[in-house]
């Protein structure tokens, strides 16, 4: 039989190698969890992972050459390239603009 054993999200953020913060993005939905990660236990008001799920999703993850973990919005899902262009802003405080005649 294999020992259960339940971790906090700071265990599991060390054994991720990641952020706890990070962890907790993904629990409360402010950024998207990579695919596959478990979801967690709650015991009273107590948010812990099973070491036994947080095993199986580092085994489940694919071999890649970036060393980052895949998300599934941001994978290439044609060759259609979408290029993001940023908003020009101007430096400082904005100027008044002048309408009418001064008098």
């Amino acid at each position: 039989m294999q020992s259960l054993e339940l971790l906090t999200a700071a265990e599991v953020a060390v054994i991720l190698k990641i952020s706890e913060a990070s962890i907790w993005n993904w629990q409360y939905g402010r950024k998207t969890p990579p695919v596959g990660f478990p979801p967690p236990v709650k015991i009273g008001a107590s948010v812990r992972w099973r070491s036994s799920d947080i095993q199986a999703f580092i085994l489940g993850l694919p071999p890649t050459t970036t060393g980052r973990i895949p998300l599934p919005e941001l994978a290439p899902a044609s060759s259609t390239a979408v290029v993001l262009t940023k908003p020009v802003r101007g430096r400082g405080r904005p100027r008044k603009v002048q309408t009418g005649a001064s008098g």
